[in-house]
């Protein structure tokens, strides 16, 4: 048996779930940079 799919992804979707961690990393980073920087704006 063979599969596919895990040998080699193809398309954005694979692409995009192989690097979810990252992606979700960055984001979650950047909102939380943006909501400290939305809080103490005004005194930082």
């Amino acid at each position: 048996m063979h599969i596919d799919d895990e040998d080699e992804p193809r398309g954005l979707w694979p692409a995009i779930r192989a690097r979810s961690g990252v992606i979700l990393g960055a984001i979650g980073l950047a909102a939380w940079i943006a909501m400290v920087w939305f809080m103490f704006g005004d005194v930082l």
